[in-house]
């Protein structure tokens, strides 16, 4: 039983067993559902609706939840502690979590009748510490939404009544507009790597010009349009700095513009196409491996997993039979796991899903021989300390940019 500051909410959340059969799709990944997270009880409309937008190594996932009354509030889930409601100040009328890395969430809160009611937020939920990361000097808006292992934020800031924003870096307490440095009018932060390096969009306006960027210890990287299109947004990037989002697109058969999802993999803009019959894709996140996860929408919205050249969606890569319709893919971590959203027959209700493949290796298992031993210890105490490179810190098993204690417990944890 957990509730808001003023009492009125129930959650709860539903732990799935592992389900071992494997699905009936071949030539591409397949999923198993380790979790299911439901919402809390919105008398007389049944469950609020789960929106999983990011999830960490461990597997704890964050986003937000939502009544049919209109009542929305971040949230994290762990498998230990269920879903649990983010506190927030007194008078918060809205909160919404964008990302999580380790115990810490951030994302953006609205505060009624606060001149500043708008701001990102970062909370921890090892220490009980709610931070308010506030706006800089002629703003009155800000909002969160990546958060890297070494607590470097990235988002955007601006004033919603003059009309500008600029995407920022948020470190050691402090927010740093990095807008000057990207050279536009207008830009956005959304995602960061263990490295520092972010990503997001600069231009006039998203769907007028503008170019996905890579900043990056201050130098800017300006990506290319997606190909065929004339814009781009950079969503997610993975430590080999691929980045993904979105881009404007004109479609021939469609002789429509739409978004389109779009990725820099490899030094190479890509666009990553949609599922058929479907007109609209956006890409969500990318993992080291280059795996990709996001949506589809127009008609229906279909959740969808893009490796190796090909888009699949994830309805296909799940074992039948279970009543889940995933509708959106919004986290991927380094195992391979997927936070994403769908509709529940069973509870009759839009769920939170906690997905992992079939097969994954395990943790601790660093030399890829299938057991966890003596070469693999060797190998991490080998890497022991700091790492400063997170494309080529395969050890770091908790992502936390450390090799050390946590990460020797997981491989001990993973033995044989």
């Amino acid at each position: 039983m957990n509730t808001d500051g003023h009492g009125l909410l129930r959650v709860f959340a539903i732990a799935a067993a592992m389900v071992s059969v494997q699905a009936a799709h071949s030539g591409g990944p397949e999923y198993e559902v380790t979790a299911i997270i439901a919402g809390f009880a919105c008398p007389p409309f049944g469950l609020a609706a789960v929106n999983p937008s990011a999830l960490n190594e461990a597997g704890d996932v964050a986003g937000h939840v939502t009544c049919p009354a209109g009542v929305t509030r971040a949230f994290r889930w762990t498998a230990k502690s269920g879903l649990e409601l983010i506190p927030m100040p007194p008078q918060t009328t809205e909160s919404r979590a964008s990302a999580i890395n380790g115990s810490k969430v951030v994302g953006y809160h609205v505060i009624s009748g606060d001149e500043f009611g708008h701001l990102g937020f970062l909370y921890d939920f090892e220490t009980d510490q709610f931070t308010s990361l506030g706006t800089l000097s002629d703003g009155n808006w800000s909002e969160a939404h990546g958060i890297n292992a070494l607590g470097q934020i990235t988002g955007f800031w601006g004033n919603n009544l003059i009309g500008f924003w600029k995407a920022f870096i948020w470190e050691n307490g402090k927010m740093i507009d990095i807008g000057p440095s990207l050279g536009k009018a207008d830009s956005r932060g959304f995602g960061i790597n263990d490295n520092g390096a972010s990503t997001g969009w600069m231009g006039v306006g998203n769907i007028i010009d503008s170019h996905a960027f890579i900043w990056d210890d201050g130098k800017v990287t300006e990506l290319p349009f997606i190909p065929g299109g004339f814009t781009s947004e950079g969503w997610s990037l993975n430590c080999h700095l691929d980045v993904v989002g979105r881009g404007r697109f004109f479609d021939p058969e469609l002789n429509a513009t739409v978004w389109r999802a779009f990725a820099f993999i490899n030094g190479q803009p890509i666009n990553l196409g949609t599922l058929p019959g479907i007109e609209k894709s956006f890409a969500t996140g990318i993992n080291d491996d280059q795996t990709v996860v996001g949506f589809a929408q127009i008609p229906p919205l279909v959740a969808f997993v893009w490796q190796d050249g090909k888009m699949t969606a994830l309805n296909e890569l799940i074992p039948p039979g279970l009543g889940l319709d995933f509708n959106s893919a919004h986290g991927i971590n380094q195992a391979g796991q997927i936070a994403a959203m769908a509709h529940s027959d069973d509870l009759d209700a839009t769920v939170g899903v906690l997905l992992s493949p079939v097969g994954t290796a395990v943790p601790g298992d660093l030399d890829n021989d299938g057991q966890v031993g003596v070469k693999d210890l060797l190998i991490l105490l080998g890497n022991w300390g700091s790492c400063e490179d997170c494309a080529a810190c395969a050890a770091d098993l908790d992502r936390n940019g450390v090799v050390g204690v946590s990460d020797l417990l997981i491989l001990l944890g993973n033995w044989g």
